[in-house]
């Protein structure tokens, strides 16, 4: 077993100073969670002069204004020099029980030296490409001593998107490896007890898949995926979860990045895409009321060249937004909120703000 899977830690206020924001040198990777009480999470990752790096670090933090204000991080996960680990990558999800799930990846990094090939940093070597997924649970995130589980290793994999909990209550976790050429998941029928790893269909080739479904209305599972062809891949599972079809190009532009697409409250599809072949601009958010076969309404809210990686959560009607811009130097998380009027209306502004 590799040393990722079997060391962490979550470090909790007071903090010393890696962890200043005043020497943050990038920032990036954002994503948000809304609690059964309203309170909006947001965690990123940042550390280091840029990514990959040995002094990655996870933060999360919360607001309890709707995202006017917000508070100074509750819990860092870093990585380790001396344990040769590397911390990355933050997801957030509010099960459908109220619990907030903290997953992160960690992955084992190798000291470069002659002969050693690989992704290099700061003398440091990034090879790991089967990574280890870990979680750990706060049962009362709207405390105001929100309290969090021991850290626990889920096994192998990367998850940069929120589980699907379908019709029957499996929870479809998309933490894939980029060692295998077919899409990897895990299954949790037991609400996050345990995980069971599956194999899915062969991949459209890409890096990093991050793959993300929805059910459809007819009990089918939709995911969609990166790939390098400039359009996302797509593939449906008819049982559950159990099996897959070949994964076929989706039609949807995408220049090789994270998206978000997920069902909304209202039943309606909610796709947030950059919508390009090529590069990481114009942020969009798409609106479909035909379960996904169409989209109707579609709203370009961001047109600056470098901005990524988009998560979303609902709550009460609204639609709360997450993204990164420009992460090195000086990134910006930014943060809107909106409605499904809003992005049919052709004349709403979108109001963007920073909140790191």
């Amino acid at each position: 077993m590799s040393n990722a899977r079997k060391y962490t830690q979550v470090i909790l206020p007071p903090y010393d100073g890696r962890f200043a924001k005043e020497i943050r040198q990038w920032e990036g990777c954002p994503t948000i969670a809304i609690t059964t009480g309203g309170r909006i999470y947001a965690g990123w990752y940042t550390g280091g002069i840029r990514e990959p790096h040995i002094d990655n670090y996870n933060l999360l933090k919360y607001s309890d204004d709707c995202g006017k204000t917000w508070s100074e991080p509750i819990l860092i996960i870093p990585g380790s020099r001396e344990k040769l680990i590397q911390a990355l990558d933050i997801q957030l999800w509010v099960a459908p029980d109220g619990r907030l799930f903290v997953f992160w990846v960690q992955n084992d990094v190798e000291k470069a030296g002659p002969g050693k090939v690989g992704y290099y940093c700061d003398g440091y070597l990034f090879t790991d490409e089967a990574h280890a997924q870990w979680m750990i649970v706060c049962d009362n995130p709207d405390s105001d001593t929100p309290t969090f589980s021991e850290p626990r290793c889920i096994g192998k994999g990367f998850l940069r998107c929120k589980p699907l909990c379908t019709k029957s209550e499996r929870w479809l976790c998309f933490n894939y490896s980029q060692d295998s050429n077919n899409y990897e998941y895990s299954i949790s029928d037991d609400c996050g007890k345990t995980f069971k790893r599956h194999i899915g269909a062969q991949k459209i080739p890409t890096p990093f898949d991050e793959t993300m479904a929805y059910q459809k209305n007819d009990g089918s599972i939709r995911m969609l995926a990166r790939s390098l062809i400039g359009e996302l891949a797509e593939c449906t599972s008819e049982d559950d979860g159990e099996t897959w079809s070949k994964a076929v190009p989706s039609g949807i532009d995408n220049p090789n990045t994270r998206f978000f697409i997920s069902r909304t409250p209202l039943g309606n599809v909610l796709l947030v895409n950059n919508d390009h072949k090529f590069s990481r601009t114009n942020m969009t958010v798409y609106l479909s009321e035909d379960d996904g076969k169409t989209w109707k309404y579609k709203r370009c809210i961001d047109t600056y060249p470098n901005i990524s990686y988009p998560d979303v959560d609902f709550y009460n009607g609204i639609i709360y937004l997450v993204y990164d811009k420009n992460r090195i130097p000086n990134g910006k998380i930014m943060f809107t909120s909106f409605t499904e009027d809003d992005i049919k209306n052709p004349d709403y502004i979108f109001e963007l703000n920073c909140i790191n």
